[in-house]
C-alpha cells in the first residue's frame, strides 16, 4: 500500500504556527483560561452533536465537488466524502497554511479514469464555487448583523474583512498569472513537457466550463454547506448554554469564517479565529470567556474529525497514474 507523504513544512510555515499559537495564548491568558476552561468543560458529552453537526457540512461540501467531475468518471460519494475528510484534517492540523489538502485530495481523487488534470481542474473550479458562496454567506451574515444588531464597528470590521477577502483572491490570481508566465520562459528547452501539461488542464478546464449547469450546482451545494456551518455554530453555541437563535449563529459563523480567510496562511489559523469570536462576541453579548470557549469548542471538532482525516489519508490507497498522463500538481 502506497501513501501520500507529508510534505515536508518550510520554516516561515512554522514562523506562521509559533505566531498563530501565541496569539491564542495570549487571547487565553488576557480573557479567564480559567472561566473558558470550565465552560468547555461544562460541555460534556453534548460535544458529541457539536461533532456529528460538521459531518452534514462535510458532505454537502463533497457533493459540490463531486458534480463538476466528468460523470463516468466520477469516484463514489462515499470516497469523496472520504477524501473531503482527509482534506479538512490536512487543514487543520498540518502545517501547510489553508491549501495543503487541496494538493493532497486532487492527487487521492485519480482514478476510474479520472486524470490528473481533470482531478486538479474540479479541485480548482471547487475552490472558487465554495468561495463564491463563502463571499455570500459573509455578506448575508453582515447584512443580518447591521440589521438586527445597530453596531457599525461590527459592519465596518466585516466590511473591512471582505476587502481584505477581495485582495487576497485578487493578488492569488495574479501571482498565478505572472507565475505561468515566468516559468514557461526560464524553462523554455522543456516546452513541450510544459505546454502538454498546461494543454491537458486546460482542455480540463474546458471541460467543466461546458458544463455550466454543473458549476451553478456545485455553487448551491456550497451553499447549503455553509448554511448547514451556521446550524454546527447554532449547536455549538446551544451546547454552551447561551441560547441562540438561527441568526445569531448565521451572524457568528460567517464573521468567524470571515477571520479565518484573513488568516489563511497561519496554519489552522490559529489565533486569528479566536480574534474573530472575540470581534463578534461583544456585539452578540457575549462574554470574552463565553466567545473564546465557542471557538475552543470548534478547535475541538477540528482535532477529533482532523485527526480521523489524517488516520484516512494514512489508509488511503493512490491510484496507480496512467502511462500517458502528466503529473499536474507537486509537493
Amino acid at each position: 500500500m502506497t501513501t501520500e507523504a507529508p510534505a515536508k513544512p518550510s520554516p516561515w510555515k512554522g514562523w506562521l504556527l509559533t505566531l498563530g499559537i501565541g496569539l491564542l495564548a495570549v487571547f487565553l491568558a488576557t480573557h479567564g483560561a480559567g472561566a473558558v476552561r470550565a465552560l468547555v468543560l461544562e460541555v460534556g458529552w453534548q460535544a458529541v452533536f457539536v461533532i456529528l453537526a460538521h459531518l452534514p457540512v462535510t458532505f454537502l461540501a463533497g457533493v459540490g465537488w463531486w458534480v463538476l467531475m466528468p460523470p463516468e468518471r466520477r469516484p463514489s460519494l462515499p470516497f469523496i466524502f472520504r477524501l473531503r475528510l482527509i482534506k479538512e484534517g490536512v487543514n487543520a492540523l498540518l502545517p501547510v497554511a489553508q491549501v495543503g489538502g487541496e494538493v493532497v485530495r486532487a492527487k487521492l481523487a485519480v482514478r476510474n479514469g479520472l486524470t490528473m488534470a481533470e482531478s486538479t481542474a474540479s479541485c480548482v473550479v471547487d475552490v472558487l464555487a465554495g468561495t463564491v458562496g463563502l463571499f455570500m454567506i459573509i455578506l448575508a451574515s453582515l447584512i443580518v448583523a447591521m440589521v438586527t444588531l445597530n453596531n457599525p464597528d461590527l459592519a465596518i470590521a466585516g466590511l473591512a474583512m471582505l476587502g481584505v477577502i477581495a485582495a487576497l483572491a485578487g493578488g492569488l490570481f495574479l501571482a498565478h498569472k505572472a507565475g505561468v508566465g515566468r516559468r514557461i520562459g526560464q524553462f523554455s528547452q522543456r516546452w513541450t513537457a510544459i505546454a502538454s501539461r498546461v494543454g491537458e488542464l486546460g482542455e480540463a478546464f474546458r471541460g467543466i466550463g461546458r458544463q455550466r449547469a454543473n458549476i451553478i450546482a456545485s455553487w448551491a451545494w456550497h451553499m447549503a454547506a455553509w448554511l448547514g456551518g451556521a446550524f454546527e455554530t447554532y449547536v455549538a453555541m446551544w451546547a454552551l448554554g447561551l441560547h441562540p437563535t438561527l441568526l445569531q449563529a448565521l451572524i457568528v459563523e460567517g464573521l468567524a469564517q470571515a477571520a479565518k480567510v484573513v488568516g489563511f496562511a497561519i496554519p489552522g489559523a490559529l489565533g486569528v479565529q479566536e480574534g474573530g469570536y472575540l470581534l463578534m462576541g461583544g456585539a452578540l453579548g457575549l462574554t470574552p470567556d463565553q466567545a473564546l470557549a465557542l471557538s475552543l469548542l470548534r478547535r475541538m471538532r477540528e482535532l477529533v474529525l482532523g485527526s480521523l482525516g489524517l488516520i484516512l489519508w494514512r489508509t488511503t490507497r493512490s491510484a496507480p497514474a496512467p502511462q500517458t498522463q502528466t503529473p499536474i500538481l507537486q509537493d
